[in-house]
């Protein structure tokens, strides 16, 4: 199975340049290639490092006697190892066995073989001794070794002549759909004095692009998930967190591979975290443009999330062909290349900035994509004799694919974008702290003047909002003849908007000349209604004239309490919600010494804790004290919401001299 590189590149012209730059040398030392004639490799010559093959002595049964040194292997076919499986005919093994006749100088001492980026499991002989093995040919041999393996021929087993015949017994995965050497693997005769420096060399030019990515991937994610907890409204970043962790596990995996082999568990855990990065990205993606997630888009994750597991297929028994395998490994990167292409152009045409900076980059990394693809394609459709040739970047003696520089910019990108988008918030946010800071002022300023002089009359009001500014507001003002008029209300929403609308009734009500409660709330209902905002406004209305007769309007609000008991208000409407609506009076006249309590509903909604409501019994309980107390208590239960307390009852000395 090859690896499926699945997250988006987002620097063009760094991958154009890899496209343009040939692979960059992946050893040291004297190399050589004898394979032209597996029946007589003459390597007298022997460097620091003989590679076998392409061609090899290939048959596809099964027998112990095929590790012979005098086996007669004449009837073998000679296999060019690029040869894709399907043109072969090997029946129905499991095993298949390759064979070379390599003539060393006599006397030749510490040889070793050396394997790499073979397929399945295999074990390795050198005239009839078994010298090593990898994997369990007799169970499920679903294994890929990329980093090289050592086996040192024992010198008893190396003839005074320097004759070898190497022999590697392969199995092939469960779904036939890979050659145990295929065109990538390569098979090495090494001297052990150089083998390993040959060993560490290679390993660490196949390695250093996933510890790269690995690293770059954890501190994406890192970033992401410490930025999350102070910006939990920003889902993205969250999104990208899993997405770059989930890249890091993959990376991770991967490189768990590269150091030792690929199983079926460690390719289970691939397709998890491809699976699980596929839908963070579309996720991310989704948020940073602002879409809804669509029951085709939940539908197109789901498939996305699953596909990641299609190349299981492939090693697990499951079919019968290349078709199968080759296919699986794609499924899932060309289903997210295409969801997320879908987006980012929808995106584009809706002038969406983020997306003019993505789309770009997705386009460039899903042509790599298809080309991989095709490139496949057309060679196992037999179009083409060989396979094209991957694009690298040589950086010295080491090869970055065009994916190595993708990924490698997409973090770093990745990096950028999180702080500029950090830093666009911070200064969004500042700017609203300071429209906040700026009509908090102004709300103090205004409810400070709802207190008008009232003679006659004793008035306390207490005012405590949940957050900056809050959304509850009162006004007292005398009327005529020595009455007073006083009204509470509380808008819906929050921040810098109910704000506004609290300043905006507080100056329609300042020029209210009407003293009936009932139409009081009718004239600021009809000023809501002209306004373009959405939402509505609870409000209760009192005139409590000389005489004590108390006249009250409600409008969807809490009713006022009097001696610790809730009056009994016709129900109505809030404001701002229809134009068609009444407002009955109701009038009542408390006794000597009962003061009247109106309030807001962050009282009777105050929670502690454990989830308990401060409730109405409580909130009549305390009624007949002092509007500083009443407040006090609710906000030490626990305040949810602006607290609005105002008290009216008649002053004392002036009562006498009535």
């Amino acid at each position: 199975m090859s690896r499926q590189r699945h997250f988006p590149a987002l620097w063009i012209p760094i991958l154009f340049g890899a496209c343009l730059c040939p692979p960059a040398a992946t050893g040291a030392g004297r190399t050589s290639d004898f394979g032209s004639n597996p029946r007589n490799i003459d390597a007298t010559q022997f460097g620091h490092r003989i590679v076998l093959g392409p061609l090899w002595l290939f048959n596809g049964g099964d027998a112990p006697a095929y590790a012979l040194p005098d086996y007669d292997d004449s009837g073998w076919m000679i296999l060019d190892q690029n040869r894709p499986i399907q043109d072969l005919d090997i029946g129905s093994s499991r095993y298949a066995w390759y064979r070379a006749h390599v003539h060393l100088r006599p006397g030749s001492t510490g040889v070793m073989v050396g394997l790499d980026h073979m397929r399945g499991s295999y074990e390795v002989y050198a005239n009839g001794t078994r010298i090593g093995s990898a994997g369990d040919l007799y169970t499920l041999p679903s294994r890929y070794q990329r980093t090289i393996a050592l086996y040192a021929i024992p010198q008893a087993s190396l003839s005074p002549s320097g004759d070898i015949v190497l022999a590697i017994r392969c199995g092939f995965n469960p779904a036939r759909t890979l050659m145990p050497i295929g065109t990538d693997a390569r098979v090495y005769l090494i001297g052990s004095e150089s083998a390993p420096r040959e060993r560490s060399y290679a390993n660490a030019h196949e390695t250093l692009d996933d510890w790269v990515l690995l690293l770059l991937s954890l501190l994406t994610g890192i970033v992401a998930l410490s930025l999350y907890p102070a910006l939990r409204s920003r889902r993205e970043y969250l999104a990208i967190a899993v997405y770059s962790f989930a890249a890091a596990g993959y990376n991770a995996v991967w490189l768990l591979e590269d150091l030792s082999t690929y199983n079926f568990a460690s390719d289970a855990a691939l397709g998890l975290a491809f699976g699980t990065g596929n839908v963070a990205l579309i996720e991310f993606v989704r948020l940073v443009l602002g879409r809804k997630r669509s029951p085709t888009l939940l539908a197109l994750e789901i498939a996305s999330f699953f596909a990641a597991f299609a190349p299981l297929a492939t090693i697990s028994g499951i079919g019968n062909g290349i078709h199968l395998g080759f296919f699986a490994n794609y499924s899932a990167s060309l289903t997210v290349d295409t969801v997320l292409l879908v987006l980012l152009i929808r995106g584009w045409t809706e002038r969406n900035h983020e997306a003019r900076i993505l789309l770009p980059a997705i386009v460039v990394y899903s042509g790599a994509q298809w080309y991989a693809f095709i490139r496949g394609l057309v060679f196992f459709i037999h179009l083409v004799g060989h396979e094209w040739p991957l694009f690298s970047l040589a950086v010295g003696t080491y090869s970055f694919t065009a994916a190595d520089i993708g990924f490698f910019v997409f973090y770093v990108t990745l990096l950028v974008f999180l702080a500029l988008r950090t830093v666009g918030i911070a200064r969004e946010r500042a700017h609203a702290a300071a429209e906040l800071e700026a009509a908090r002022g102004t709300q103090q300023l205004l409810l400070a003047r709802s207190s008008q002089s009232t003679p006659g009359f004793k008035v306390e009001s207490v005012y405590y909002p949940a957050n900056e500014v809050g959304g509850d507001f009162f006004l007292v003002w005398p009327g005529a003849d020595g009455a007073l008029l006083a009204i509470i209300g509380d808008v819906s929403g929050k921040g810098l908007i109910a704000a506004m609308r609290v300043a905006m009734i507080l100056g329609v009500l300042r020029r209210e000349d009407s003293e009936r409660p009932a139409e009081v709330l009718r004239n600021l209902n009809r000023a809501l209604l002209t306004r373009s905002e959405a939402g509505f406004t609870t409000a209760c209305c009192i005139h409590l004239d000389r005489g004590g007769l108390c006249t009250v309007a409600n409008a969807g609000h809490l009713a006022p309490y009097i001696n610790g008991v809730e009056m009994t208000v016709p129900p109505s409407l809030p404001l701002g919600v229809t134009e068609d609506v009444a407002f009955e009076e109701v009038s009542v006249k408390p006794g000597a010494g009962q003061s009247l309590v109106l309030l807001s509903d962050g009282v009777v909604e105050a929670r502690n804790k454990t989830g308990e409501l401060f409730g109405f019994d409580r909130t009549g309980a305390i009624s007949t004290q002092s509007a500083e107390q009443i407040a006090a208590a609710a906000r030490a239960f626990g305040q949810q919401d602006d607290i609005t307390v105002l008290t009216l009852a008649f002053a004392p000395a002036e009562v006498l001299h009535a």
